[in-house]
């Protein structure tokens, strides 16, 4: 039953998702079922959940598959009556295990696929700067493709739960890594995109 809701969320595409967690925290949790409450966090978090994936891992079909399967093993510890103290970071970081476990390799992971870079050139030549600028721009564009592509995996991977507004602390316990380790790790990230646009 529960999958059956998720898998409909997912695919009609929720337009009510709540934006603010300080919001979608306001709900009187005594009130809900357990299933009312694993499919708020569901509406909540599945989007950036999703784009995780997809951006660390590839294949959004798959993706699609793992966010859903994060969220149902989510509904099964609370269920079992696990205490679970963050749920945005169990949830990433299931779905960064289910990942990783499908994946188990070493390659090197996109940022965007071809097709999103793509429409990243399209949008800044058809921006309204003037021509020299836009070459630029388009120019600093590609050396910062370049430069991601030269990132290893945990390096993507801290760059994209960052930019999901997960905090050191929660991509630490998503990747399995010491907070210390996470903030140098983002720091030689920022060095070397830096450096890489700079050059």
């Amino acid at each position: 039953m529960l999958l059956h809701r998720l898998r409909k969320k997912f695919t009609t595409g929720v337009a009510a998702e709540v934006c603010v967690e300080a919001e979608f925290l306001a709900f009187d949790q005594d009130t809900l079922t357990l299933e009312e409450k694993v499919t708020r966090y569901f509406e909540q978090w599945r989007e950036p959940v999703h784009r995780y994936v997809v951006a660390a891992f590839g294949d959004s079909v798959e993706a699609e598959d793992i966010t859903q399967e994060a969220f149902l093993q989510l509904y099964r510890c609370l269920h079992g009556g696990q205490s679970i103290a963050n749920v945005r970071a169990f949830v990433f970081r299931t779905a960064h295990n289910l990942a990783s476990n499908r994946l188990r390799s070493d390659q090197f992971i996109e940022l965007f696929d071809d097709a999103r870079w793509e429409d990243l050139r399209r949008t800044l030549r058809d921006s309204a700067i003037n021509p020299e600028q836009r070459l630029i721009e388009l120019e600093k564009f590609s050396r910062l493709r370049v430069a991601i592509g030269r990132l290893t995996q945990a390096e993507r991977q801290c760059l994209h739960l960052r930019t999901k507004g997960l905090r050191y602390r929660e991509i630490a316990e998503i990747l399995g890594l010491g907070a210390s380790t996470v903030a140098e790790t983002l720091y030689r990230v920022l060095d070397k995109l830096t450096t890489e646009n700079n050059g």
